[in-house]
């Protein structure tokens, strides 16, 4: 069995031979990164490197690591795959341990994945992986801290200013969105909800829910991020089918003095989308959110569809603003 790693950009015959391969072992075709990725086009953002195990012409089992150029503490993994009838020879976590031990290297701290999969978890776990609770998803914190000191941590101090989004922020993301936060509905635009109240079954597949507010058209959107690139919160501004916009956003609890800057960025989004009504959905129960959208000149002026928290039906209240 020979092991290999290489350095995105990949070439186009890899990328054509491993996509059927990750379609049949997950029954999907790599909605969380795509070919694009693979080919180089982050590659300003984070290093990502493929690690494939081979016997002979055949594919046995592969990782992917992307870890991060502007906040380099931080990667996230995905990919893990093993073909069945090489299943049972050690040959993930081969794979896995050489990524940790990699990222090790390079002076990574907390190394992020999402699973779903009890008997890879257990891997994962004598890996050095974690659970995160309110998640489906794990972190190595590499100087053995447990994942909730570390988060403590990690947003305990800076100050935060206003960017527009860009791949920069896909593994930085991740722990702001894996966090318990006091709001229910952090963003009813890309369905994200607080740990606190609903799981998170995602960790590579956060960023592209944002993205899609791009890729939709007549969508922005914004992070609040530190000088040593931290991301602490987040807003979106996405143009319905009526020709409005909505709006939404977030930030960690410790950084609340920049949540009406975060959305100033996206109301002003909304102004370039030529929109006559400007609106947010926020749930019921979220009584400081709605408070802090009335300081912002929005009112009360119906519902629209609840939100389902893991089952759990919660209604929304609709805010609109007129754009001047």
């Amino acid at each position: 069995m020979e092991s290999l790693r290489y350095k995105v950009p990949i070439s186009e015959d890899l990328i054509d031979e491993l996509f059927p391969f990750w379609a049949f072992i997950f029954g999907e075709v790599l909605p969380d990164i795509g070919r694009e990725v693979f080919l180089g086009a982050e590659d300003a953002y984070s290093h990502s490197t493929l690690y494939l195990s081979r016997e002979g012409n055949r594919l046995a089992g592969s990782c992917f690591t992307m870890h991060s150029k502007t906040m380099p503490a931080l990667a996230g993994f995905s990919e893990v795959a093993t073909a069945p009838r090489f299943r049972g020879r050690g040959i993930a976590t081969e794979l896995c341990g050489q990524a940790v031990e990699d990222f090790r290297a390079a002076g990574g701290e907390a190394f992020f994945l999402g699973t779903g999969n009890p008997a890879a978890a257990r891997i994962y776990h004598r890996l050095g992986w974690r659970k995160l609770a309110g998640a489906a998803v794990m972190v190595n914190v590499l100087n053995g801290e447990s994942p909730e000191g570390f988060l403590v941590d990690y947003f305990s101090e800076g100050t935060a200013t206003i960017v527009e989004a860009t791949p920069a922020a896909r593994i930085p993301m991740i722990p702001l969105l894996v966090c318990p936060h006091d709001w229910q509905v952090l963003d009813a635009n890309t369905k994200m909800y607080s740990t606190r109240y609903a799981t998170q079954k995602s960790c590579m597949g956060l960023y592209p829910r944002y993205e899609q507010i791009m890729r939709s058209g007549g969508g922005a959107w914004f992070v609040a991020k530190t000088a040593t690139g931290k991301v602490v919160g987040l807003s979106t501004a996405r143009r319905d089918d009526a020709g409005d916009s909505q709006i939404d956003g977030f930030v960690h609890a410790r950084f609340a003095d920049v949540w009406n800057a975060l959305m100033q960025a996206a109301i002003y989004a909304c102004s370039g989308q030529s929109a006559s009504t400007c609106y947010a959905v926020v749930s019921v129960e979220d009584e400081e959110k709605q408070s802090l959208f009335e300081s912002l000149g929005f009112r009360k002026t119906g519902s629209e569809e609840d939100f389902d928290l893991d089952g759990r039906q919660v209604a929304s209240i609709r805010m609109d603003r007129k754009m001047d």
